[in-house]
């Protein structure tokens, strides 16, 4: 594919995303990668979206980092290298369209249940449940690129408020982040052209995540957990769309 047109594209989807990923605190790769993939193939887009992912979430992170509450999201972690490991089998070998018809239908009809019903209360969550969370999230971010949809799931559950969790989402995505990445680098699908599109990427996301994060500061938090949702619903169609048959 003509370089100029990767580039271009490269720069669109991840402005975009960043922008999409400071209001709500994750999304950006479900937003940017549409746009992205219209210039590069997956092998090259994946690798380079692990890499765009983990630098924008040291900035939501270090954003957020005075409202980081460790207590509820320790056991996301103990699921993310056994994620990350699945992940690279399900990139190599499992079909793309099963995975996200299924994970399609349950997030579209979490989020109808969430934007239909009263505000839920918080829950205590069981370690197995972060456990679970963490090993899908790393999973779906090392095959296909976003590892957002469980962990926005597992947090709207575990309640809190837009601050702690957009700290809590930068901080899990910093650690399922470097195992993605290291994933991608001992399976050599990091090429030139890669590491070229993730030098372009970066000042885009960046420039996306700072507007988003100051953008956000103007919602209340009944509107924050709409737009959650509603995002959750966008990611839940947007699967069943790229999973029917063409």
């Amino acid at each position: 594919m003509d370089m100029t047109h990767a580039i271009l594209m490269t720069l669109a989807g991840w402005l975009l995303g960043g922008f999409i990923n400071g209001i709500v605190g994750f999304g950006a790769a479900l937003v940017a990668m549409p746009v992205v993939a219209l210039g590069l193939d997956m092998r090259t887009a994946v690798p380079t979206c692990g890499l765009v992912v983990l630098s924008l979430n040291v900035q939501m992170a270090w954003s957020y980092r005075a409202h980081l509450d460790t207590s509820g999201i320790r056991a996301l972690f103990l699921g993310a290298l056994p994620g990350a490991l699945t992940g690279i089998v399900l990139l190599r070998h499992f079909p793309e369209s099963w995975l996200k018809m299924g994970l399609g239908v349950l997030l579209a009809g979490y989020a109808l249940w969430g934007l239909g019903s009263a505000q839920p209360h918080a829950r205590r969550l069981a370690a197995g449940w972060g456990a679970l969370t963490g090993f899908l999230s790393t999973s779906l971010g090392t095959a296909f690129g976003f590892n957002g949809p469980p962990l926005a799931v597992y947090l709207s559950l575990r309640g809190g408020s837009q601050h702690q969790i957009k700290a809590a989402l930068g901080a899990f995505f910093i650690v399922s982040g470097l195992f993605i990445v290291a994933a991608h680098g001992f399976s050599g699908l990091y090429s030139l052209r890669a590491l070229t599109l993730f030098a372009v990427a970066l000042p885009a996301v960046i420039l996306g995540g700072w507007a988003g994060i100051r953008m956000s500061r103007r919602f209340g938090e009944g509107q924050f957990r709409r737009i959650l949702f509603v995002m959750i619903l966008f990611m839940g169609l947007n699967m069943l769309w790229s999973a029917l048959p063409r």
